[in-house]
């Protein structure tokens, strides 16, 4: 008899240089206990960040973007839809550029 558990957790891949980053940072602040600690804190950082850019963008008149038009700040967005390609477009100009070595 098997009993259908929900998931809790998921696994994720990263590049070894990111990892080897975390890895001195760990280190080097001795903050974080485990690799995992530092990567959940830095996804909950990043989705903040993200939701806090699209509210400061849902409310530039320049952009032109009824709120009512945008179901939802965390799901239901109107894929594909004017507005949402006009926030993802603001919000991609914003965003620092990544640099590779």
């Amino acid at each position: 008899m098997s009993v259908e558990r929900e998931k809790r957790y998921v696994t994720v891949s990263l590049p070894v240089g990111i990892v080897k980053a975390i890895d001195a940072l760990m280190e080097e602040l001795g903050y974080w206990p485990s690799r995992g600690a530092f990567v959940r804190e830095a996804c909950l950082e990043k989705i903040w960040s993200e939701r806090k850019k699209i509210r400061e963008l849902m409310n530039d008149e320049d952009l032109h973007v009824n709120p009512s038009e945008v179901k939802g700040l965390t799901g239901g967005l109107a894929r594909g839809s004017a507005p949402v390609k006009r926030l993802a477009k603001a919000m991609h100009e914003s965003s620092p550029k990544m640099v590779e070595r």
